[in-house]
């Protein structure tokens, strides 16, 4: 896989009647990133994630998962994916333990896999008692690790959130944390608690009736530092070649404000500068305040 990103979305439109759902959609996911998806209801969460899972067909545009174009090569693209698209589909009257199990030999699975997967999810015993036991949270869980099995490039989950209390989604977040350090993993994820996008995501995508909304005032990724440095002419071209112009701002004659898809893009960038002979006199972190977007961009509507 050459492309730095995961997944390249252009151009989707989906109508249903006179409803257009999607309007040009487009937006891209680099490696071992995480990415919040929000809007209010109806906003084109569902469908889009939807049909980034084949589930729907949209009328026109193009979606690659990890360089492999998703409706010229549908099994060779969802290969590379997994889902959790509402509610994980389980079976209720086997144990957690027999649902891996029976899922892992349908894919071929390894049993070192397995193992690790059930390692992973930290039911221990629970896995040995039938689903219908579980709480919503374990049950989450246990589909998180099915949907892993195959060790997907490529993770979508739509409200992975919904009707797990405080300790659920916290451990939720805990998981999908240590996911992206133990796998080479990124993740899409929508949610209503705005509150949790900001402590999970590295970026957010925002869309509003069916259109992605890209403005000025609106800065998509959630880190932005300022740095200071010591010969800022010197650090330009370095710091072009590996941030997108678009996501630079030169503040003043040692100043410049860059804003990260990740946190690793800032630890090559500040080891890059140093190597060159960079000093890096001061720097400072400013986090987006998400609900503060949220308002900007949606105005009062009700979720």
């Amino acid at each position: 896989m050459n492309n730095k990103y995961v997944v390249v979305v252009e151009n989707l439109n989906k109508t249903y009647g006179k409803r257009h759902i999607l309007k040009d959609v487009s937006f891209k996911i680099s490696h071992n990133e995480i990415v919040g998806f929000i809007g209010p209801n109806g906003a084109g969460k569902s469908t889009t994630m939807k049909c980034l899972c084949n589930l729907v067909i949209p009328d026109s545009g193009k979606i690659q998962i990890c360089d492999v174009d998703l409706f010229k090569e549908k099994e060779k693209a969802l290969s590379y994916q997994a889902s959790l698209i509402e509610t994980p589909g389980l079976y209720l009257d086997m144990t957690g333990r027999k649902n891996i199990h029976l899922i892992s030999k349908m894919r071929d699975i390894t049993k070192e896999r397995v193992k690790e997967i059930e390692d992973f999810i930290g039911l221990r015993d629970k896995l040995d008692i039938k689903v219908s036991q579980y709480s919503m949270g374990m049950k989450q869980r246990l589909g998180l690790g099915i949907a892993l099995l195959s060790k997907p490039k490529f993770l979508i989950l739509d409200e992975p959130t919904n009707g797990l209390d405080p300790n659920g989604i916290i451990d939720l977040r805990n998981t999908l944390q240590q996911l992206i350090k133990d796998e080479d993993i990124s993740i899409l994820f929508s949610s209503h608690q705005l509150g949790e996008v900001e402590k999970l995501a590295d970026r957010i995508i925002c869309i509003n009736n069916g259109k992605i909304i890209e403005t000025p005032e609106v800065i998509s990724e959630r880190f932005s530092y300022i740095l200071q440095l010591s010969d800022l002419e010197k650090a330009r071209p370095i710091i072009e070649s590996i941030i997108d112009k678009e996501k630079i701002q030169y503040i003043s004659l040692d100043n410049v404000k860059v804003s990260l898809e990740n946190q690793k893009l800032l630890s090559e960038l500040l080891s890059e500068l140093l190597e060159k002979g960079i000093l890096i006199l001061d720097i400072n972190k400013a986090e987006i305040d998400i609900e503060s977007v949220y308002q900007q961009v949606y105005g009062d509507k009700n979720d």
